[in-house]
C-alpha cells in the first residue's frame, strides 16, 4: 500500500516501495507503486499552434501551466492552424546526478553506489498533439533508466470544446486517462505539482494514495465543464487494468503494486479568477478506491478515501516577472482488512496526511527560483512503520518534514529562441533538507540514522526535442 512506505525515488517508475519491515518488506513493497514522470513543454504543440513554449507554460518549459495553457488543455490540446513541420511526436531525457548526505546503507538501486551517482532518470517519447477537430492526445512512454524498463507513462486522451450556453462560456469535455489527476488543469494537484522533478535515487517521505499511487496502474473516464471561466468540475471512474498482458504490453507488473478491486470515482471542483494581471484557483479534489496489495485477493481489500484541498496563484503582469505560490493538503482514511490479515499492518484504521506549499519566481521566462516546505503524518503502526535501515521508523511513525529549494537556468522556449520549437533544455540546481524523517530527527530508523542525512543535493539537465 502507498501510504505505508518510503519510496526510493529509483523506483518510482514502475518500481517498488522501499519498506519499514524486512519482515513485512516483501508483502508491502508488492502494495507499493510507481509514479508517472511529469510532462513537459512539448515541441509538438509548439509546431502545432505556432506559440512558444513561454505561451503555455511559466518560465518556458513546464509543467506549470499559464491561463493560456489550461486552455489548451481543456479544449483537447486541439488549438491552432499550424501546417505541422513534423508528426506529432516529441521526446525527452533527463540526465541527472545525486548527491545525499551520508551514504545509504545499501546501493541506491541495483547496479548503482550508496551515494555520487550519475544516471539518465528516464527516456521518454510522447505523442502528443491534436488528432481531429477538438480531440487530441498527450500520450507518454517512458525508459526508466534506473530500473532499466519500459512502460507507459502518463496518458490523457481528450475531446473539449467551447459552447455557449444561454449567453455563457462553458467549455466541455472528457477524457480517457490513466492516473487520477493527471488531466488536472492546475499545479496544484498531485500529478503536476513542484518537486516536477526530483531524484530517482534518494529516500523520499510516504504518499497518499491518490499522490502517484494508482498511476499507470489503472484506467478511466471523466468528464468535466469550465463554467464561466470561472467553476471547474470533473467527475469520473477508475478500473483496473486487465490482467492479460499488462507487463508484456504496457511495462506494468500486475504484482507490483495495487490493484482496484472494483471502480473507484474520483471527483474534483475549483474555483478560479483570471485577469490580465494574475491568477487565482481555490479547489478540493477526492478519490474512493479499494485495492487488493500486490494483486492479493486471498485476505479482501484494503480501503481508501482521499480527500485534498488546493489552491494556487499566478502574478503575471508582465512576462519579465512571474510569480507563482501552490498550496496542497491531503487527508487519507484508510481500512486495511487485507494488510492486517495478511501480516503487514498491525491495526485496521490507518490514516495519513500531506502538506505542501512552494512559491517561484521567474525572470524573462528564463532564470527561476522556487522554495518549498512539506510535511507528513500518520498513525502509528508497529508492522508498517519497524525499524529498519534507512527507510525504518524507531517510533513506528511516518512523520517527515523539510524543505526543498530549486534553481532553474531554460535558455530556449521564446519566440526567437535558437531552432524553435525544437529544442527546450532546462538546467536545475535542487536541494532538498528534511528536519524529520519517518517519525524523528535523530537515529530516526531505529540503527543511527539521521533526518539530515537523506539532504539530497540533486543536478538535472532536462531535455525536450
Amino acid at each position: 500500500m502507498v501510504s505505508c512506505c518510503v519510496l526510493r525515488s529509483t523506483e518510482r517508475n514502475n518500481a517498488d516501495r522501499a519498506c519499514p519491515s524486512s519482515a513485512a518488506g516483501l508483502v508491502v513493497l508488492a502494495l507499493c507503486v510507481g509514479y508517472a514522470g511529469p510532462a513537459l513543454a512539448l515541441p509538438s504543440y509548439s509546431d502545432q499552434t505556432g506559440d512558444p513554449c513561454s505561451a503555455c507554460h511559466v518560465g518556458s518549459f513546464g509543467p506549470q501551466l499559464t491561463a493560456h495553457g489550461r486552455a489548451f488543455k481543456l479544449t483537447g490540446y486541439s488549438d491552432g492552424t499550424q501546417e505541422r513541420t513534423l508528426p506529432l511526436l516529441s521526446a525527452m531525457v533527463q540526465p541527472s546526478y545525486t548527491s545525499t548526505a551520508t551514504n545509504q546503507s545499501g546501493p541506491a538501486a541495483p547496479g548503482f553506489k550508496s551515494n555520487d551517482n550519475a544516471a539518465i532518470d528516464q527516456f521518454s517519447v510522447f505523442i502528443a498533439g491534436r488528432i481531429y477537430d477538438h480531440l487530441g492526445i498527450f500520450d507518454q512512454i517512458t525508459w526508466d533508466g534506473i530500473g532499466h524498463t519500459w512502460a507507459w507513462d502518463n496518458l490523457d486522451l481528450r475531446y473539449g470544446r467551447e459552447t455557449d450556453q444561454a449567453g455563457i462560456n462553458v467549455i466541455l469535455g472528457a477524457t480517457l486517462n490513466n492516473n487520477p489527476t493527471v488531466t488536472d488543469p492546475y499545479n496544484s494537484t498531485p500529478a503536476w505539482s513542484f518537486p516536477y522533478a526530483s531524484s530517482h535515487l534518494a529516500l523520499t517521505p510516504s504518499s497518499t494514495l491518490i499522490d502517484g499511487g494508482l498511476a499507470a496502474r489503472v484506467l478511466g473516464g471523466t468528464v468535466y465543464a469550465l463554467y464561466d471561466d470561472m467553476i471547474y468540475a470533473e467527475a469520473g471512474v477508475y478500473g483496473a487494468l486487465p490482467g492479460l498482458n499488462q507487463r508484456t504490453v504496457l511495462g506494468v507488473d500486475p504484482l507490483g503494486g495495487p490493484v482496484l478491486s472494483n471502480g473507484a470515482p474520483y471527483w474534483r471542483l475549483a474555483y478560479q479568477n483570471e485577469s490580465n494581471k494574475a491568477s487565482v484557483s481555490l479547489g478540493t479534489f477526492g478519490l474512493a478506491a479499494n485495492v487488493f496489495p500486490a494483486n492479493d485477493r486471498g485476505a479482501g481489500s484494503d480501503q481508501y478515501l482521499d480527500i485534498g484541498f488546493d489552491g494556487s496563484f499566478q502574478w503575471h503582469e508582465s512576462k519579465t516577472h512571474v510569480f507563482t505560490l501552490y498550496a496542497t493538503a491531503i487527508h487519507e482514511n484508510a481500512l486495511l482488512y487485507s494488510s492486517v490479515a495478511s501480516g503487514v499492518a498491525a491495526n485496521k484504521n490507518f490514516n495519513l496526511g500531506t502538506f505542501k506549499v512552494n512559491g517561484s519566481y521567474y525572470y524573462d521566462q528564463t532564470w527561476g527560483i522556487t522554495g518549498g516546505l512539506f510535511w507528513v503524518n500518520g498513525s502509528h503502526d508497529a508492522l508498517l512503520y519497524a525499524p529498519a535501515p534507512d527507510t525504518g521508523s524507531r517510533n513506528n511513525n511516518p512523520g517527515s518534514s523539510g524543505y526543498v529549494l530549486q534553481l532553474d537556468w531554460t535558455p530556449f522556449g521564446k519566440e526567437d529562441s535558437w531552432l524553435q520549437p525544437w529544442a527546450n533544455l532546462r538546467l536545475s540546481l535542487q536541494y532538498t533538507g528534511y528536519t524529520r524523517f519517518n517519525g524523528g530527527n535523530s537515529n530516526y530508523d531505529g540503527f543511527g540514522r539521521k533526518a539530515s542525512d537523506n539532504n539530497t543535493l540533486y543536478l538535472l539537465a532536462w531535455m525536450a526535442f
